[in-house]
């Protein structure tokens, strides 16, 4: 602000003339900055000026007010030399440089990780940094998401040299009675139609990496064989009593509530080194555009079609305003669905035929996603736990909030005072 200033007085010769600084507008920061630039000497001949609205202007019997610095123990203020601001600038447009050679780095470690938005930054800079090849994840979010996706990232960076693919098993597929010992193996005669012994996924795995899709479909028993294995290293096959040594890095997902005591073992997250918390597409619509960018592109190019597939800024404003209830993989089958229909160029809302309309493009906002009845908890709980996740998404923002919330301005704001004042 400083440097602007400076730069439109000597630009526009006025830093002899006379000058008014209307300090209303803004935030309480911006009128302190104006504060201290008249307080420096910088604005010479300038007058510092309240406003009202047009309410309390007839209170007052006026509009605006002169603000009147002239004291003696207002602290006094010296503006920084040329050459300790250009040190600064050069050291911010530093820091700026250095930010966008890491945003460039991560991106090129991480291509196939889409998005813009905050969320997708912070995982990105978790897989980078917080994890290496020993590392065992927990990826928690809904189906659709991306879990597969965040598991390959990992994958890409921290696979072993023996290591030509992801291993994945989906824990889904097998019936509970036979997942576990498809996981850890069994021993002849285990169980009823257990023949001959077999070796587990687990132990082929071994020095490998294993992606363990949805091991919310596995039984405790083989959710307490994965703790053991992630503690010590150990697994025992179904119907033995010997223990073998395995080094093998487990990526788990599910898409279940993972604190939901009647599906997992509670103490199941905690033994994972890290978790990633995928949010669902409607919680992070910044991503939309960039996904749809990259889904057109790619399946524009697996057609062999030259010209790509663009959608006009209509389509893309209904498509970031939409719920997306299948996620990611709804969006991307959609995508899929008008490269076969249109091939490539550009398409406009009027376009579409209704069947690519219907509920995914609708204007109506009225149908809202109800909880399951009756409530888990009481509905005072249920509408500040609303609350609490709308605060969380705007980390404080109270303007957010109310946007989250679909609030008149000043809501959140509001309450937050009432709250503060019945303390």
């Amino acid at each position: 602000m400083l440097e602007k200033i400076l730069s439109l007085q000597e630009n526009e010769d006025i830093k002899d003339k006379p000058k008014i600084e209307n300090i209303t507008a803004g935030t309480p920061t911006m009128t302190t900055c104006w504060v201290l630039l008249h307080q420096s000497g910088i604005l010479k001949n300038a007058t510092l000026v309240q406003s009202f609205e047009k309410k309390y202007a007839k209170e007052r019997g006026s509009y605006t007010q002169e603000v009147n610095f002239e004291i003696d123990d207002f602290p006094q203020i010296k503006a920084p030399s040329a050459i300790k601001r250009q040190l600064t600038i050069i050291s911010r447009e530093k820091e700026d440089l250095l930010k966008k050679v890491k945003d460039i780095e991560i991106e090129r470690q991480l291509p196939n990780l889409i998005g813009d938005s905050e969320r997708i930054k912070e995982i990105k800079e978790q897989i980078i940094y917080d994890i290496n090849h020993n590392t065992h994840v927990l990826i928690l979010g809904e189906r659709g998401t991306g879990k597969q996706v965040i598991a390959n990232s990992i994958w890409s960076i921290y696979h072993k040299h023996i290591d030509d693919y992801l291993m994945t098993f989906d824990c889904g597929t097998f019936p509970k009675e036979l997942v576990v010992a498809e996981l850890f193996g069994y021993k002849k005669g285990a169980f009823t139609g257990a023949e001959e012994d077999k070796t587990g996924i687990i132990e082929l795995a071994d020095k490998r990496m294993l992606f363990l899709d949805e091991i919310g479909n596995l039984p405790f028993e083989g959710q307490n064989s994965l703790l053991r294995l992630i503690d010590d290293g150990e697994i025992r096959q179904v119907g033995s009593s010997k223990v073998k040594k395995v080094g093998v890095q487990i990526i788990a997902a599910t898409n279940k509530n993972v604190n939901d005591s009647t599906l997992f073992v509670q103490d199941l997250k905690d033994r994972f080194d890290e978790i990633i918390e995928l949010q669902p597409l409607r919680e992070r619509r910044a991503d939309i555009p960039a996904l749809i960018k990259y889904f057109t592109n790619i399946y524009s190019k697996s057609s062999g079609i030259i010209k790509a597939l663009q959608l006009d800024d209509k389509i893309i404003e209904k498509l970031v305003e939409y719920d997306w209830p299948g996620n990611v993989r709804e969006l991307e089958k959609w995508i899929q669905r008008l490269i076969r229909r249109y091939g490539g160029g550009l398409i406009c809302l009027k376009d579409l035929p209704n069947k690519f309309i219907t509920d995914i493009l609708k204007d109506d906002k009225n149908d809202i996603n109800l909880p399951d009845l009756p409530l888990k908890i009481s509905i005072e709980n249920y509408v500040e736990a609303i609350r609490e996740k709308a605060r969380n998404l705007s980390k404080g923002n109270m303007a957010e909030v109310d946007r989250l919330l679909n609030q008149v301005s000043g809501t959140e704001k509001q309450r937050q005072y009432r709250v503060k004042k019945q303390k």
